[in-house]
């Protein structure tokens, strides 16, 4: 697929792996009405591949997303519009079934953060500066607190949405919010080393359990039981699963050499 080129972001894919660049650094990569639409068609590119299995989400300049545009709210141009064409991009990152990661630095505040949480993995850098201060702005976090209470529970998020106070990334870490933090300079390299393990691992495995997770809380036992064999019957007829299945068998059931005259 060629590099899909927007106004305020920027889709790369090369073969399974692409990288979705939060492009309007001028601006610390702030959400305005075109960064919105862009989200939409940018998710929407990426779903349009059966091939991509694994994003890299990141920011271009000296931060992720410092969140809306706090200019466009002072003058009034937010409408309800507005926050539910980014909650439509939100939730089309989250349902990709390639595996995300998100890249964070610099600042990641309000939409930034829930971008960031949209993803599956989170890996943050220690000069990272989090929040989700919307209702300080008179609004809503779109469902950025659900999701929330959903990975840390309800009283941490409460905690941190009702406030709206930054933490860091290590306090994001102890939070269980953030799986990994890492120093600036080695943010990029840890970002592509997580990807290069996730392509090595069976990727209809890891879409259907992707797939299980995020149900988790959405569908009864009996839904995401019929779920699970639908998915552990593709995943047995997988050429993946077979690969890995040849290989133990070559490890494991050697036939042993017949005993010679010496022996």
């Amino acid at each position: 697929m060629p590099t899909l080129e927007l106004e305020t972001m920027r889709c790369e894919v090369d073969g399974p792996l692409a990288r979705l660049r939060l492009n309007r650094p001028e601006a610390l990569n702030a959400a305005n009405w075109a960064w919105v639409q862009d989200l939409v068609r940018a998710t929407d590119y990426l779903a349009c591949s059966n091939d991509i299995r694994i994003v890299i989400v990141s920011g271009e300049g000296r931060a992720f997303c410092s969140g809306l545009d706090v200019k466009e709210l002072a003058e009034g141009h937010l409408s309800v519009e507005w926050f539910a064409t980014w909650e439509r991009g939100v939730i089309a990152l989250a349902n990709l079934q390639a595996i995300t990661i998100a890249a964070v630095h610099g600042y990641c505040l309000g939409g930034g953060l829930q971008v960031a949480i949209a993803c599956d993995l989170l890996l943050a850098s220690t000069d990272a500066t989090l929040s989700i201060p919307a209702v300080r702005e008179g609004v809503i976090a779109a469902l950025g607190p659900m999701r929330l209470a959903r990975l840390i529970g309800a009283a941490r998020t409460k905690y941190l949405c009702l406030l709206g106070h930054r933490f860091t990334a290590q306090e994001g870490f102890a939070m269980g919010l953030i799986h990994e933090v890492v120093t600036p300079d080695n943010l990029e390299q840890r970002a592509l080393a997580l990807a290069e393990e996730l392509l090595a691992i069976p990727f209809t495995a890891l879409r259907h359990t992707k797939r299980q997770i995020n149900n988790a809380f959405e569908h009864d036992l009996e839904t995401l039981t019929a779920e699970l064999i639908t998915g552990m019957e593709e995943c047995l007829r997988s050429p993946e699963h077979a690969a890995v299945m040849a290989t133990y068998r070559e490890t494991y059931f050697q036939p042993k050499k017949p005993l010679t005259k010496e022996q």
